[in-house]
């Protein structure tokens, strides 16, 4: 007699949205969309607004500003023939008031997925979103939300996305740009936002080609010389049960345009998940990569891989590996001071087995010595598992905010010294049939 495998309640659900959003709404594994040959592009097919017969939600901020978490989601509805249909773009906002957590939904019609969102420091809020893919910058005043869009394009493919978002000054003009990823095309905009004196944004595109998908941006100054440089992860399209291949690439800016290399590549798997990031305070951001997983089917040939890229003297790269997961995939990986020791731990979150923590000190030589990854959190999933670092509470103290889609939890993890460890808060759940693909923090 075989054995069966018994799913909870959560874990079904859990495994139906993402099966949901495979077909629907984002970066998921796209087992009904092959790999197409390339074709000249045709114009994008019209679609009808994400929400079909339902009204989006926009839901007024009550009280002052209070410190905010906010899930840049998307999720799934029955429509009026009840089947699941993903409904609009959705934030859902954590904010902390007198009486604890609350949480308010804002949601666009335009788009069926908020791919991440940015809570800027005049309280306003940036969102990509797909499809379609727009720009666009949120107000909240008087008890009303009001949206400008600051951006969109279509690139003739089978749909089209804006993917990832990175802020910062990365042609050295002493303004700060916004780097965006895109699909299915594989494009990166480098979006410049209009001046003081009231001109134009100038948006400049790049690398275009047919059936790639752009996940990952980031920006980082890994010569320590006031130059920034960003980084991005294109890859071949999506499939399920199976790797792709894909790079990692980084531009410079050399005064009149941005100037592609290859950091690193493979036939057999790829990087989603990038990182950029001054772990040991040297004034030099080092520079992370984290390959998938080698599958076979479902079977994992070869774990998550976190690799350490430190440029070489004749412009290439050279790879470390700093640790390995025993997972299908790890999508987010943030690097912060938990322990208040002065160097910035790295926090993998991993696709089913949960929360790891990856200490390290810098050597006699000048390198750094990693410790193995810890597995601190087991009962934390998801297929993005999104995280942030953040000292939203202004103690000085750096906290871990998680969103669990699989246990539909948002939580709050806390260095704990007696201990050793993170200490997990629950502060809310959040609705079945839930994808989040990113988490932004400030005031609301």
């Amino acid at each position: 007699m075989s054995k069966m495998r018994r799913v909870g309640v959560g874990g079904l659900v859990a495994v139906l949205a993402a099966g949901l959003c495979w077909a629907a709404c984002g970066d998921a594994e796209e087992s009904k969309a092959p790999a197409k040959k390339a074709e000249a592009p045709k114009a994008a097919p019209a679609e009808k607004p994400a929400g079909g017969d339902y009204v989006p939600a926009a839901e007024a901020l009550k009280g002052g500003p209070q410190p905010a978490v906010v899930l840049a989601q998307a999720w799934f509805r029955k429509n009026a023939e009840g089947k699941s249909a993903p409904g609009p773009a959705r934030l859902l906002i954590w904010r902390k008031g007198p009486t604890g957590w609350t949480s308010t939904k804002l949601e666009d019609g335009d788009s069926n997925v908020f791919h991440k969102a940015l809570v800027e420091k005049d309280g306003s809020i940036l969102t990509i979103a797909a499809s379609k893919a727009k720009l666009k910058r949120w107000r909240h005043n008087d008890g009303k939300w009001s949206q400008e869009t600051l951006w969109e394009n279509s690139w003739g493919g089978q749909f089209d996305r804006l993917r990832d978002i990175e802020i910062g000054d990365v042609d050295g003009d002493g303004k700060d740009e916004y780097v965006i990823a895109t699909h299915d095309q594989g494009v990166i905009a480098v979006y410049n936002p209009p001046d003081a004196a009231g001109g134009k944004a100038v948006v400049m595109e790049m690398d275009q080609k047919a059936d790639t998908f752009v996940h990952e941006i980031e920006i980082g100054d890994l010569e320590g010389d006031g130059k920034m440089e960003f980084f991005a992860t294109p890859s071949a399209r999506n499939q399920a049960n199976a790797s792709q291949p894909g790079e990692i690439v980084v531009y410079r800016f050399d005064g009149t345009q941005y100037v592609r290399s290859v950091v690193d590549g493979g036939e057999h798997t790829h990087a989603k998940e990038i990182l950029a990031h001054d772990v040991d305070h040297d004034g030099k951001s080092e520079f992370f990569g984290v390959l998938e997983a080698e599958l076979e089917g479902k079977v994992i040939k070869k774990p998550v891989e976190i690799k350490l890229y430190r440029p070489a003297a004749d412009g290439s790269f050279v790879g470390t590996t700093v640790g390995t997961i025993a997972d299908r995939q790890t999508r987010f990986l943030v690097a912060a001071d938990f322990d208040g020791d002065g160097f910035d731990e790295l926090v993998a979150a991993a696709m089913k087995t949960g929360l790891f923590l990856i200490d390290g000190k810098v050597g006699a030589d000048g390198e750094i010595v990693w410790d193995a990854p810890v597995n601190f959190e087991k009962t934390s999933s998801g297929f993005e598992h999104a995280v942030v670092p953040a000292d939203l509470d202004g103690d000085g103290k750096v906290e871990l905010y998680v969103a669990a889609d699989d246990q539909r939890e948002l939580s709050r993890y806390e260095w704990d010294a007696a201990t050793k460890t993170m200490k997990k808060e629950k502060l809310g759940t959040y609705p079945p049939m839930t994808f989040t693909w990113n988490i932004a923090t400030g005031t609301l």
